[in-house]
């Protein structure tokens, strides 16, 4: 298919894109803190200034959580760039998590 006469496509330079977190968490609970904390560690590290992280409380939110199918906290979502990408734990293996997240070098 050919754009129209004017029309040009919209190109994001590889590796610009911005990434969506959601991040469900319990409170203030240890693991949860451990995921936050983490999660804005690796993002500062590996994604500066390209990144959003919704942070979820389950004890507040429920509804959101069940909307999402979520059992367990910490549950980290990737929402974009697609495919969407789940998480459990406090993503403390920073080697799986940057995996898992296709963040990886090399």
């Amino acid at each position: 298919m050919k754009a129209r006469k004017g029309e040009r496509r919209k190109t994001k330079k590889p590796g610009a894109e911005t990434y969506v977190f959601r991040l469900f968490v319990a409170g203030n609970e240890w693991n949860s803190a451990q995921a936050k904390e983490n999660l804005a560690r690796l993002c500062g590290a590996h994604l500066k200034g390209r990144y959003k992280i919704d942070a979820v409380d389950v004890l507040k939110d429920a509804s959101s959580a069940h909307k999402n199918k979520v059992l367990v906290t910490p549950t980290l979502i990737l929402v974009k760039p697609l495919p969407k990408v789940v998480v459990l734990g406090n993503l403390n293996n920073t080697a799986q998590v940057l995996g898992a997240l296709r963040l990886t070098v090399g």
